[in-house]
């Protein structure tokens, strides 16, 4: 007799009071890989690379699984050399028929959760995900620009496919970079898309050609492409190089229309200003440790050897969400900083300004 597949039980908070999760979970991954109390296991369904160095994932979640909205992010888990590691990546797909879901990810160099997911996983396997997660929404004006670089299109994609599906006739200019051809990725899909979408126009755009580094976004560039930017709600996403630039033009022009950006890669730090030396107390470990203003809390908490919880690395996913009992720390995301006692602040984006005590 075959095992069930996609399945979890039933629950109410009677029972939530009754079952131990953990034990029920250890029995239950014999009855079914999927079989789970909250935990959201997917199959893998199909892997498919989109470019030379990034593949798609289509995974079968179990019922544990809530849903997301075109633009939303999750947590995928792994366990690595006997260490439990999560990263964050975009949903790039509409919810299918069938429940499908699907993510991409594109292999960086020394990056751990990239490389084991490119090399080890394989169609069939199981991985563990968590609830989709992100609150942003595409602008709701017509027509719309947006712009992508590498990566940055993971979360584009889902809502053009949502744009095919419920406004196919929208105008929307997409602005997609990429090193080289070789890694421009998704353009299969954006061809059929193009086929849909009447309006869509899709400028790809090479910062690598014949060895030569050429300009990533500007404003003489923007002028001659997209020409009516101004009349365009925006959405940029990639590198915080582009998101940067895209974002400090549209306030120097003062556009009217909304403009949301979101960057794939850790806020930069500010090189203008010298590190200096600050205490960091951990109130649950006990520990008291020499630290500095020029790294952020995660990254010096883990030198001192704690593991908070962490996943995107990047201020999105809030996954290293920590109460600070005292002291006063720098936003790298906002800008701003806050001597708030007991706030709560996220690590991978807070960097102190003075000695620091956390909830650790």
């Amino acid at each position: 007799m075959s095992a069930p597949s996609a399945v979890a039980v039933p629950r109410n908070r009677w029972l939530d009071a009754l079952v131990d999760e953990a034990t029920f979970d250890f029995y239950a991954r014999w009855l079914s890989p999927q079989l789970r109390w909250r935990r959201v296991i997917c199959k893998v369904e199909k892997i498919v690379p989109v470019a030379s160095d990034m593949l798609a994932f289509s995974l079968k979640p179990n019922r544990n699984w809530q849903g997301f909205r075109p633009g939303q992010h999750l947590q995928v888990y792994a366990e690595i050399n006997g260490v439990r590691h999560s990263r964050s990546y975009s949903l790039t797909n509409i919810q299918s028929a069938d429940g499908q879901i699907e993510f991409a990810v594109k292999q960086v160099p020394g990056g751990l959760l990239s490389n084991w997911l490119h090399q080890q996983v394989r169609v069939g396997d199981y991985l563990e995900v968590g609830q989709a997660f992100g609150d942003a929404s595409l602008p709701s004006s017509d027509p719309l620009l947006l712009i992508a670089g590498g990566s940055g299109i993971t979360p584009v994609m889902s809502w053009l496919h949502m744009l095919a599906s419920e406004q196919a006739r929208a105008n929307v200019v997409l602005l997609q970079y990429a090193r080289d051809a070789a890694t421009l990725p998704f353009q299969n899909e954006i061809r059929a898309l193009l086929q849909r979408m009447p309006n869509l126009r899709h400028i790809p755009l090479l910062t690598d050609v014949d060895d030569k580094t050429v300009e990533v976004f500007g404003a003489a560039q923007l002028d001659r492409l997209v020409p009516d930017a101004a009349q365009r709600a925006g959405f940029a996403c990639g590198p915080a190089s582009l998101t940067d630039a895209v974002r400090e033009l549209w306030q120097s022009r003062q556009h009217r229309l909304a403009l949301l950006t979101e960057a794939f890669t850790p806020p930069r730090m500010d090189s203008g200003t010298a590190a200096h030396a600050v205490t960091l107390r951990y109130s649950r470990s006990g520990q008291a440790q020499q630290g500095n203003s020029g790294s952020t809390l995660l990254q010096q908490a883990e030198q001192h050897g704690l593991k908070p919880a962490s996943g995107c690395r990047m201020g999105i996913c809030f996954s290293c969400v920590c109460k600070k009992e005292s002291g006063t720390v720098h936003n790298l995301l906002s800008g701003e900083t806050s001597a708030e006692p007991g706030e709560m602040i996220r690590l991978c984006v807070s960097t102190p300004v003075s000695d620091v005590t956390l909830d650790l």
